[in-house]
C-alpha cells in the first residue's frame, strides 16, 4: 500500500533537484509578478511539512529553524529566513529520513489516528500520507512554473 506513495515523494525529490539547477540565489527568492511566494520559500515549507509529516510517522526530524514557512506567514525580507545552502541540506536530509519512515512504518500505525488535520477527511496516518503527497507535488508544480516564468527550461517533459 505505501510504496505508490513513497514513490511520489521520491518523484518530487528528483523534479525539486531539477527545479534547482542553475537557479541563482536571486532567482530563488524572486517573486515572479510580484506578489506570491518564491521558490526558496516553497522549499523551505516543504521540508518544514516533511519535519511534521516525519513526526506523525515516529521519525524525529529537525529542520535547523523553527517554524519560518508556514502556510499564511507574511513573506520577509530573505534575509529573515535560513540561507539557500541551509534550505537544501535540510530538504536534501529528508530524502533518507523519509525512505527510513516509510520502511520503518507499520500497517496499524497506518490506520491510527492522528494529531495533525490539515484538512477535512485526514483522520489516518495514510491519510496524512497521502495529503502530504498531493500537498507536495502541488507546491512542485508550482515551483516548475515559476522556473519556467525565470526564463529557465522546464523541470519535465
Amino acid at each position: 500500500m505505501l510504496q505508490p506513495l513513497a514513490l511520489i515523494f521520491k518523484l518530487n525529490n528528483n523534479l525539486i533537484a531539477r527545479s534547482l539547477d542553475g537557479l541563482s540565489e536571486e532567482e530563488l527568492w524572486r517573486q515572479v509578478s510580484g506578489s506570491g511566494n518564491p521558490i526558496a520559500w516553497i522549499l523551505g515549507h516543504l521540508t518544514e511539512t516533511r519535519a511534521g509529516l516525519l513526526s506523525e510517522m515516529g521519525a524525529s526530524f529537525d529542520c535547523g529553524w523553527s517554524r519560518a514557512f508556514q502556510r499564511g506567514s507574511m513573506l520577509m525580507d530573505r534575509s529573515g529566513y535560513p540561507s539557500r545552502e541551509v534550505i537544501q541540506r535540510a530538504w536534501t536530509a529528508t530524502h533518507a529520513a523519509m525512505r527510513d519512515a516509510f520502511s520503518a512504518v507499520t500497517p496499524d500505525r497506518l490506520s491510527a489516528p492522528v494529531t495533525r488535520h490539515p484538512v477535512p477527511g485526514v483522520e489516518t496516518l495514510a491519510d496524512l500520507i497521502a495529503f502530504c503527497g498531493f500537498h507536495e507535488s502541488y507546491h512542485v508544480g508550482q515551483i516548475g512554473f515559476i522556473r519556467k516564468q525565470l526564463g529557465h527550461s522546464s523541470i519535465a517533459g
